[in-house]
């Protein structure tokens, strides 16, 4: 009986240390999982960077009616527009929520940079580039706009070590280009574009930066902008020839690198708008997979586009979850919440979040 006792005492304490363990490697690897997000790239992530202004037009129209019809935070048409290409959230909202945040950091346009809080910042600007190819800066320049508030202690290094970086790129170089139509130099000008998005996540790592999130590029001949002249019937196979170009330099750069993911919007995307994949589980939520909910009257217009009697250019759907796009080249709300559902768990993993 002494024995039997002995065993069980051995034995209960044994589950104990076992349980305290577990419970501890679970703080462990909640401790240690980044809470906050610095961004970079264009529309995809942009959650107002381009400046709020006065007159409507092609690059302030993310803060004008109909953008962010959907918001259920705001009550004018002023507060449901906030500066984000969608009609409510965007993909750095998505991968912000799932790090715990109510929604994406604040841009770097509220403070010019001379503030950073826990939550990071998002340096997207909608039409930039991995180059220079609008007024606006390129990825390289967000990143030194990082690089300098990191020197100047504006961003603690500490909040550097335990965050994660978005690096996002829709594709703006592609559309720059697109008249370009002899194969190798589309196959130089992936190469280049991949090249640079390669050389920034260095330097972001180099910087401190511990996890570096990457998408690759979606299906961008199955894009509005790309596939309108065909009724939003076919895709355009010159793009996404070239999208295919890109994923494969990237994969081949970054695939490996420790540190990074490399978020597959390629695959994610076309599960719903590719070719043939309506029938799938993620098309059917969408009666329209490639026609925008905001449509421009004039393919060189643009959604929200008002005449000189402030009468619109555009069309406006009724339902917004009935629709993949939202305008010519971003997804709804619906249609990101679509596509991070297929990405959530890859992600999370990486970043180490429950």
């Amino acid at each position: 009986m002494k024995m039997q006792a002995l065993l069980s005492a051995v034995w209960g304490v044994g589950l104990l240390l076992v349980l305290c363990g577990a419970r501890m490697g679970s703080a462990r690897h909640n401790w240690h999982a980044p809470q906050t997000l610095y961004a970079f790239g264009d529309s995809f992530v942009d959650n107002g960077n381009i400046p709020r202004s006065p007159e409507l037009g092609e690059t302030s129209r993310q803060w004008f009616f109909p953008y962010g019809v959907s918001n259920d935070q705001g009550t004018t048409d002023e507060e449901k527009a906030t500066g984000r290409f969608s009609d409510y959230l965007v993909q750095s909202d998505f991968i912000a929520k799932m790090m715990g945040l109510s929604q994406s950091p604040p841009p770097w346009q509220n403070t010019h940079g001379q503030t950073c809080g826990p939550t990071g910042m998002n340096f997207a600007f909608s039409t930039t580039g991995v180059f220079q190819i609008s007024f606006w800066i390129s990825l390289r320049e967000q990143v030194d706009y990082f690089k300098t508030m990191i020197k100047s202690r504006k961003i603690s290094k500490n909040h550097v070590t335990h965050s994660v970086a978005l690096l996002a790129s829709s594709g703006n170089d592609y559309k720059r280009f697109r008249f370009i139509t002899n194969a190798w130099q589309v196959t130089d000008l992936a190469w280049n574009i991949t090249t640079e998005i390669a050389t920034n996540v260095e330097r972001l790592q180099n910087l401190g930066v511990k996890k570096i999130l990457v998408n690759n590029l979606h299906l961008l001949g199955c894009t509005p902008s790309f596939c309108r002249k065909h009724n939003y019937k076919a895709c355009d196979e010159w793009a996404n020839e070239a999208t295919s170009k890109h994923n494969y330099f990237l994969e081949q750069k970054l695939g490996n690198k420790k540190g990074v993911l490399i978020v597959d919007m390629s695959s994610a995307f076309d599960h719903i708008i590719g070719h043939g994949n309506q029938d799938l589980a993620q098309g059917k939520q969408f009666k329209h997979i490639r026609k925008p909910c905001c449509e421009s009257a004039d393919h060189k217009g643009y959604c929200g586009q008002q005449d000189k009697n402030s009468n619109p250019l555009y069309s406006l759907c009724e339902d917004p979850r009935q629709y993949f796009f939202w305008d010519d080249a971003n997804p709804t709300h619906a249609g990101w919440e679509a596509v991070m559902a297929q990405l959530q768990t890859p992600i999370k993993e990486f970043l180490g979040v429950a």
